[in-house]
């Protein structure tokens, strides 16, 4: 049997290795403990014990401390779940902001040219669906930021001319011009832009669309009028003037017919009307009195008591 033996103070700890494993423990055969000493030793909890009571007792502070830090560690990690950084929350109100005034611009700028679009109209007594396809041409304009650097009287002035167009009432560019106060190269540079940036239906526009305009701009009675129509038809069916603008067309049309029933306007004051120079029409007038006899008919010569031939004045 292997004994080990311990000394401690008041006690002699002998740990005896047996058969079956026990240890004795027997008291010190030293000198005898005082009276003051021994009392105390009856109070005094056993060593063994003490040790074992001071170890779980560490052991839970040690586990409650653990528990306390999981449990702050939890706290912040779901505080910074549900609220976003400081920067990123600054980001996202700037952000927001900048949100709003670029829709609050669009509506003053949509206001604005909305008023001036409205204005125009009126002015040049366009129906109301001119007026409304003249907005919302524009509004497609602001929301595909295509204003960026262009004139926006040019930009509302173009607008009008392509509804003009695409609602079959064509405006020349002159009258555009003469309304909006804009260069004609600058509604024509902003009409080529557009049609390729929206790629808007630009619509047609034909001598048959301007006669009537023309006619009664210029205070032709009913006769002038029929007859400049029935002229501008034959020369079509002949090709007469093939090649000329629809306003040069009608403008030399309106010419002849004019003179032939004995109505005559000057070609200066039909190049005021139409929006070409005075040139332009006797230009396509020489082709049209070249071509006199195959295009004015009898027909032609029964609108009116004072149609003749011999009215018409030499190019």
């Amino acid at each position: 049997m292997a004994t080990t033996t311990k000394l401690t103070t008041d006690y002699l700890i002998t740990s005896s290795s047996t058969s079956n494993g026990s240890s004795l423990i027997t008291p010190m055969p030293s000198l005898p403990p005082s009276p003051h000493h021994a009392a105390s030793l009856t109070h005094a909890p056993n060593s063994a014990h003490l040790g074992a009571r001071l170890l779980m007792t560490a052991a839970t502070l040690t586990t409650q401390q653990d528990e306390s830090s999981h449990s702050d560690s939890s706290t912040t990690s779901s505080t910074s779940t549900t609220k976003p950084p400081l920067m990123l929350r600054s980001r996202s109100r700037s952000s927001s902001s900048s949100s709003r005034a670029v829709i609050q611009r669009q509506e003053r700028n949509l206001t604005r040219a909305f008023t001036e679009i409205s204005l125009m109209c009126q002015t040049m007594d366009l129906p109301r669906s001119i007026n409304e396809a003249s907005r919302e041409l524009y509004r497609l304009v602001e929301e595909g930021n295509l204003h960026r650097g262009k004139n926006i009287d040019a930009l509302i002035a173009t607008c009008i001319f392509l509804a003009c167009r695409q609602k079959g009432v064509p405006r020349t560019f002159k009258e555009i011009c003469a309304l909006t106060r804009v260069p004609r190269k600058d509604i024509g540079r902003t009409f080529k832009y557009l049609k390729e940036k929206l790629g808007a239906d630009a619509g047609s526009m034909s001598s048959d669309d301007l006669m009537a305009r023309f006619c009664a701009n210029l205070s032709l009675l009913e006769k002038a009028q029929e007859c400049a129509v029935m002229l501008n038809k034959r020369a079509k069916e002949r090709d007469t003037l093939a090649g000329k603008s629809p306003v040069s067309v009608a403008g030399a049309c309106i010419y002849m017919a004019s003179h032939l029933v004995g109505q005559p306007r000057d070609a200066r004051v039909i190049s005021h009307v139409a929006g070409v120079s005075e040139v332009t029409i006797k230009n396509s007038y020489k082709l049209l009195h070249k071509d006199r006899a195959l295009l004015i008919g009898p027909e032609m010569l029964e609108t009116d008591p004072m149609a003749s031939l011999d009215n018409l004045p030499l190019p």
